[in-house]
């Protein structure tokens, strides 16, 4: 008979909850820590659960993982933590808030041979699912450009900017597709609130085959656009989270002719199957910690996205 699979969840916030619903349905949920946090208590009454300390969630043999749902700046010491006392993790994006304690996370877990997975959300998303295999079918031929728009008026962190709480999922969709670090960065900024870091950001990314991303992140910005396009030879596809699920892929076969005329052609949309991008993501965790191997979003695809994070940084500060 096989094992059931438990997971405790550290951190109970506007994310959180989400998570501890998802692993409850799936029978999969141990507990909630979160002092912080009457949403944790209420669940945890409500349902059943044990009221566990972080240090019995580390100590108890019959916890399998850990998912990490909190503030950036605590996921370091938590992950460390929990790795040191054999538990499998999945840390909620941004994986860190410095490469460095991204490696140093990594490192641990390889050594002590523990599942390692970010939640890079939208890598379970159907429709960045289907989108992916239509570019690996050729569809729109060779790839010529990525552009990513996620804006927003939504929540100001005060302890990361917006390249870790916005720019993190697109940053992933893109090394997803182009399968390389880009090797050149340029990134622009807008500073308006009392945040650490930027409030808005525009980023090129330059890949060594000639393709190049555009992202835009923006917790500014009035109106909401979740919009992530590939412009390839043959076409574009263009996939819009904002909109319903019947049209949220969408192919363009409009393109640029050598003479620079463009040839318009009608777009059509895909369709998908619907999901829950969050409860196959956390399925992914569980079934992980079962079979021993790698998720998608493991912690070298997360390292990857973490090098992007900080190349922007950096260019940014010599800005």
């Amino acid at each position: 008979m096989n094992k059931k699979i438990k997971i405790a969840l550290i951190g109970c916030g506007q994310w959180g909850k989400n998570i501890a619903r998802n692993l409850l349905e799936m029978n999969a949920l141990m507990c909630v820590y979160d002092p912080e946090s009457n949403q944790a208590k209420d669940f945890t009454l409500k349902n059943n659960l044990p009221d566990f300390s972080l240090n019995e969630i580390y100590l108890n043999k019959n916890i399998d993982g850990v998912v990490i749902a909190t503030s950036a700046h605590t996921h370091k010491d938590l992950a460390l933590e929990a790795i040191k006392n054999n538990k499998d993790v999945l840390i909620e994006k941004p994986f860190c808030l410095s490469l460095n304690d991204a490696e140093i996370i990594s490192k641990k877990a390889v050594k002590k041979n523990r599942i390692l997975m970010v939640g890079h959300l939208l890598n379970y998303h159907n429709a960045f699912i289907e989108m992916k295999n239509n570019i690996n079918d050729g569809k729109i031929g060779s790839i010529k450009n990525i552009r990513a728009q996620r804006l927003a008026l939504g929540s100001i962190r005060n302890i990361e900017s917006v390249i870790y709480d916005l720019s993190a999922h697109d940053i992933s969709m893109i090394l997803s597709i182009t399968k390389e670090l880009p090797i050149k960065v340029i990134a622009q900024s807008i500073h308006h609130n009392s945040n650490i870091g930027p409030d808005a950001i525009c980023a090129t990314l330059f890949f060594s085959n000639g393709v190049t991303a555009f992202l835009n992140s923006d917790w500014m910005c009035p109106y909401k656009e979740h919009r992530f396009s590939v412009i390839g030879s043959k076409g574009s596809l263009i996939f819009d989270d904002t909109r319903d699920w019947d049209n949220k892929l969408e192919f363009n076969p409009s393109t640029i002719n050598l003479d620079n005329t463009i040839n318009y052609l009608p777009s059509n949309s895909i369709i998908i199957e619907q999901n829950e991008p969050l409860k196959k993501e956390l399925k992914t965790f569980i079934n992980s910690i079962k079979s021993r191997k790698s998720p998608i979003t493991n912690y070298e695809e997360a390292l990857n996205v973490q090098k992007v994070m900080e190349m922007i940084e950096i260019n940014l500060n010599k800005n």
